[in-house]
């Protein structure tokens, strides 16, 4: 549009000093006409300048696609998408530190005290199962046996065995809802082929039941059952949600690869939740548990 205008300007340029010329008469003097002719030139072109000037400020300009595009595209602001938090697991304890030494062929057990850290709960449908690495005979699937709450714990367990040659072995379970949505996945390390070292493997938690009708104040006994992988000497400690008032620190002694069950006694005055767990001070400096259990305090 600029180009054509200003063509059109130069021919009506050179269209009026054409007719101008033609027009001016040479008198005596001479100065007079040309003057008047020059001035009247000048006149016309700056009209004709004007009038270009004002056609193009009214015919809008091309712009290129791109330009166009940009206009168009309307500035989003970049938001987080909101984070699921049903499903959400917690490390809290283990049996079996990463690296423990086994003979080849020995038999030991592994397991996880799984938080759930979400805010749904873990029906039945909900599992550890195996997912990759040297599974070691065990378990393919490990379930949940009762209902775990946002909040409380459970310990999953399985049966291993070292593998019969020497060297590193890794297995990797993962936790999955009733859904198959993945959660957080847990691990077994071990080596095989150095002497074992004293070690507490395993402790089981044990109670005849995790809902407990009964009168209050009362007497509820939490059972745990020690593994070990050699003889020694174990010192260990209780912890409760009562501050675990009276509790020290004791030991048992082991005569070889074997296991033991010792009791915890909690006194329950009001209906409520519960919990008791043990930390292991020697030889594993580990803690174990808890167990959830729940309490109705019945007239």
């Amino acid at each position: 549009m600029k180009h054509d205008s200003i063509w059109k300007l130069m021919l009506l340029i050179l269209f009026l000093g054409l007719t101008v010329s033609c027009r001016v008469t040479i008198t005596r003097n001479g100065e007079n006409d040309v003057d008047a002719a020059v001035q009247m030139t000048l006149e016309a072109i700056q009209q004709t300048q004007t009038a270009v000037a004002v056609n193009a400020q009214a015919t809008p300009q091309e712009s290129s696609p791109e330009d166009d595009q940009s206009a168009q595209e309307p500035q989003v602001e970049d938001s987080e998408e909101e984070e699921d938090t049903c499903n959400v697991s917690r490390f809290v304890s283990e049996t079996i530190p990463d690296g423990t030494t086994f003979t080849a062929g020995e038999a030991f057990a592994k397991s996880w005290t799984i938080l759930n850290n979400g805010t749904c709960d873990w029906n039945t449908g909900y599992r550890m199962v195996f997912e990759e690495g040297d599974r070691m005979g065990g378990a393919l699937t490990i379930p949940i046996d009762h209902v775990i709450h946002p909040g409380e714990s459970f310990t999953f367990s399985t049966a291993l065995t070292a593998p019969a040659s020497n060297g590193d072995y890794t297995g990797v379970w993962r936790i999955k809802s009733d859904d198959d949505e993945n959660l957080g996945k847990y691990w077994v390390k071990i080596s095989v082929g150095v002497p074992v070292t004293f070690a507490v493997t395993h402790v089981s938690f044990y109670m005849p039941h995790y809902s407990i009708d009964m009168g209050c104040p009362g007497s509820v006994t939490v059972s745990a059952e020690i593994t070990t992988s050699d003889g020694g000497v174990v010192t260990f400690k209780w912890d409760d949600s009562l501050g675990c008032p009276g509790c020290v620190t004791k030991s048992i002694s082991f005569a070889g690869a074997e296991s033991k069950i010792i009791q915890h006694t909690m006194t329950i005055s009001s209906t409520g939740d519960y919990w008791a767990k043990m930390y292991i001070d020697a030889p594993n400096h580990q803690w174990f548990g808890p167990v959830d259990f729940h309490v109705n305090c019945t007239p």
